[in-house]
């Protein structure tokens, strides 16, 4: 989610590439020889300008009406990874976890997609479009939403999906998109969404829980229908987009950290870049063997990333978090408006709930 752009890495070579200044080698030294790989080393030095990078994770147990909000540290774990330390520190069994659907191994051609890549006709919305988000205070954001659907309700969504020939990821991007469009400064333009892409199979790290992931950016116009979503992120990954993500954050483990700091810091100055994250952690626990708790998920937040939205079949229900920039922490009421707006939609396109 705090991919830098291409530019900003091939102009971190000129200030950092191959230096061993303090930060870069206290870093070695706090994590040992296995040291971190080369996405949360990325996450490490967001962390370094003040940005709070916890993945946000909400359970509430069986008859309780507290949500408990967990926070996992990206620079440790991505989305699949972290939900899966919670549930095996509350017990559970996961001897293995998710792996990709979207196998890619190869170098040149990917990357010659992505930098060839189309965009939309038309005006293109952009970071600088979105609402101000206000300045930064540290820690979580309070600015969050979220909805929790019934098992009856869920297996409408899937029924639904499975009729129309369409993915429930896609479905729900299409409700999200529709959300939040309002609040843009350009609410006809085509919007980049943010999609991580799990990895596992293609990569793999001692530790399974630790950072596997990639994502794509995905155009969506307001007019676009579901279907056309869905072939829109077919594309992104048939070209290799997500493996060509994953190549340009592994040129970063040639660079100090001062020249990752650098980049970060230059990619959030700059207007471009996606409006914000959408991640699905897919199904878990069908079968019903674990505690039957609710369970929430959404990526984090920060200045490059000012929204972030998720979801999570647990025991066959369906939920989705949003969450805003820790800037719209005294606006909550914004956040909540894009959670009822979301839900409706998907009330609205044919009765799911």
């Amino acid at each position: 989610c705090l991919l830098p752009p291409a530019s900003c890495l091939l102009r971190a070579c000129f200030l950092g590439c191959g230096e061993e200044d303090c930060g870069e080698m206290v870093e070695r030294e706090s994590l040992g020889k296995a040291g971190l790989s080369a996405c949360a080393r990325w996450f490490r030095a967001a962390e370094a300008t003040g940005e709070f990078l916890g993945i946000r994770y909400g359970r509430m147990s069986e008859g309780s009406d507290e949500m408990e909000w967990l926070y996992v540290p990206h620079v440790e774990c991505d989305g699949i990874g972290g939900f899966a330390r919670l549930l095996r520190e509350k017990g559970a069994v996961l001897p293995s976890l998710p792996v990709t659907n979207h196998p890619d191994r190869r170098v040149i051609r990917p990357l010659l997609n992505l930098f060839r890549k189309r965009r939309p006709v038309g005006k293109l919305a952009v970071r600088a479009d979105w609402v101000p988000a206000g300045e930064s205070q540290g820690g979580a954001s309070k600015a969050v939403a979220w909805k929790v659907f019934s098992e009856e309700e869920t297996e409408r969504i899937r029924q639904k999906c499975r009729r129309e020939g369409v993915t429930v990821n896609s479905f729900l991007l299409k409700g999200l998109d529709g959300a939040v469009r309002p609040d843009t400064r350009e609410p006809g333009a085509a919007i980049p969404w943010m999609i991580p892409v799990n990895l596992r199979g293609d990569v793999t790290h001692a530790d399974d829980t630790e950072n596997h992931v990639s994502s794509v950016d995905v155009y969506v116009s307001p007019d676009d229908t579901v279907a056309e979503i869905q072939r829109g992120m077919r594309e992104c990954l048939e070209r290799g987009e997500h493996r060509a993500n994953h190549l340009i954050l592994c040129m970063g483990k040639h660079l100090s950290h001062r020249a990752k700091l650098w980049c970060v810091r230059k990619s959030g100055d700059e207007p471009k870049g996606n409006i914000g994250a959408f991640s699905n952690l897919g199904v878990w626990d069908a079968e019903k063997t674990m505690a039957p708790d609710t369970w929430l998920f959404c990526p984090p937040v920060c200045n490059v990333q000012l929204l972030g939205a998720g979801c999570v079949t647990f025991q066959n229900r369906l939920s989705l978090m949003i969450q805003g920039h820790v800037g719209l922490s005294e606006r909550p009421e914004m956040v909540v408006g894009w959670m009822e707006r979301w839900v409706e939609s998907l009330r609205s396109s044919g009765k799911v709930c």
